[in-house]
């Protein structure tokens, strides 16, 4: 947001003398701002930091085509405090660029029978051997996991279950009360159009931000602008010894 400072400046003239007097001034208008930001993988398991987000394979093993999503076995602890304006953390996957036009879109808006160009989607974990795409890759079945995630003001607990419908993250899913819903967001892929529309900012301006437009900033809502992101892969159609995998990027900007 930019500030636009107005001076009025009068010119009084002298009946008597018309006499015009010059003084000159400096006009200032100084924004100061800060950016601190930090992202840390913890084991749900023992809070310990992590290096890699993981799925158990005994919950993720889904031989049948109903899609069912599980969580990942790691959340990261989001602390942002940002008060520089155009200040923001993305986070983003880029298998396009890794894999290159041989990667086979997970799917296109269809139109009379056909993809329709500019709508291609290349987000989630990947199939893959070695980091090479399987000469039997296709995109749209068995190319892809989709995976979901939400920012929540508190971390999970007994009492404090986060699970995911696969439309909704839903927290406090326990024996009692209402449970809190929040939207989903999947894990924003560079190579796809919508990659531009601002759904891969997690932390701007104020703090940690759930994704774009509907919720938008809600640091004030957190403890210390903490926040706590929890994972959801959608598994279906696995079969014993497939890979998938995905580098997951977390970028800050602000100079």
């Amino acid at each position: 947001m930019k500030k636009l400072l107005v001076l009025a400046v009068a010119l009084l003239i002298s009946s008597a003398a018309w006499a015009a007097t010059t003084t000159n001034f400096t006009a200032t208008a100084t924004f100061a701002g800060d950016a601190t930001f930090s992202f840390q993988l913890k084991n749900i398991s023992n809070d310990q930091n992590a290096s890699n987000l993981t799925w158990a394979e005994a919950d993720a093993f889904i031989m049948g085509g109903t899609t069912t999503w599980v969580k990942a076995q790691q959340y990261a602890v989001v602390a942002a405090t940002i008060t520089k304006a155009n200040a923001s953390v993305l986070m983003y996957t880029d298998n396009k660029t890794k894999y290159g036009d041989n990667l086979d879109p997970n799917f296109n808006e269809w139109v009379n029978g056909q993809g329709k160009p500019g709508t291609e989607a290349y987000g989630g974990l990947v199939r893959n051997v070695n980091g090479q795409l399987p000469s039997d890759f296709v995109g749209a079945y068995r190319g892809y996991i989709p995976v979901l995630f939400s920012m929540n003001t508190q971390k999970e607990s007994t009492n404090n279950v986060i699970t995911s419908t696969g439309s909704q993250i839903v927290v406090g899913g326990g024996t009692t009360g209402q449970p809190v819903t929040r939207a989903d967001r999947f894990l924003s892929e560079k190579g796809n159009p919508s990659y531009s529309a601002g759904y891969a900012t997690i932390a701007s301006l104020n703090g940690p931000t759930f994704g774009y437009g509907d919720q938008g900033a809600w640091g004030g809502a957190c403890t210390n602008n903490t926040a706590y992101m929890y994972f959801f892969g959608g598994f279906k159609d696995i079969i014993g010894g497939d890979n998938y995998s995905t580098t997951v990027y977390v970028e800050q900007s602000w100079d």
